[in-house]
């Protein structure tokens, strides 16, 4: 499998999206094989710093997440549209072409938090979220260097989130009547994430 990041800064008028995805690559190769051949990064800023060209691949992000949460989880598409997209960065994950993954990254008063986590359910199980979570982190700290990296995590997802290196707070809460508990990560565990072959993650 390998892995190529877009620059975000990078022109590209007159390409086809698939194109642009794969603009100004970073390699990164890792040891493993996946079941997709290969996958693209785009990391989308928050609105200020956007170019007009990667609104689409914003657009990409709003479907994905409709499909997941929307569609599939029954959560209200008010709450799943809660007006701070414009104020986030996103990470959009391609595989074989398509838009398949996303989530959002975003400074508040307790840290940068993750969230709207989402894989198309007909791609889950080939590690894809795990590489999403990694580069989300990396993606992140971009942005912010220093404050602690957390996501609220669903309740039924924390074993996951755990194997990655997130540990639970304590604290619980209910949103669109799912429970969630937030998660923190250190910044140990944060180095080793960073590094790792999403294939070789439990």
């Amino acid at each position: 499998m390998s892995l190529v990041i877009s620059d975000p800064g990078s022109t590209t008028s007159g390409r086809s999206r698939s194109d642009a995805a794969i603009a100004s690559p970073i390699p990164r190769r890792y040891s493993g094989a996946m079941r997709t051949t290969d996958c693209h990064v785009v990391i989308i800023p928050p609105e200020g710093q956007r170019e007009p060209h990667q609104l689409q691949y914003l657009l990409d992000c709003i479907t994905i997440r409709e499909r997941v949460f929307v569609m599939e989880q029954r959560v209200p598409i008010a709450i799943e549209q809660d007006g701070k997209d414009n104020e986030s960065g996103h990470v959009l994950l391609w595989t074989n072409g398509e838009p398949v993954g996303t989530l959002r990254f975003r400074k508040t008063d307790d840290g940068m938090k993750l969230e709207r986590i989402a894989v198309m359910k007909e791609y889950r199980g080939h590690h894809l979220g795990k590489l999403l979570i990694r580069e989300g982190i990396r993606a992140a700290r971009m942005q912010d260097h220093d404050s602690v990296i957390y996501i609220h995590a669903q309740q039924h997802a924390a074993s996951f989130y755990g194997a990655l290196g997130f540990t639970e707070t304590g604290e619980h809460t209910v949103e669109a009547d799912i429970p969630h508990t937030t998660m923190t990560i250190t910044g140990e565990m944060e180095g080793r994430l960073l590094d790792a072959d999403p294939c070789a993650l439990p």
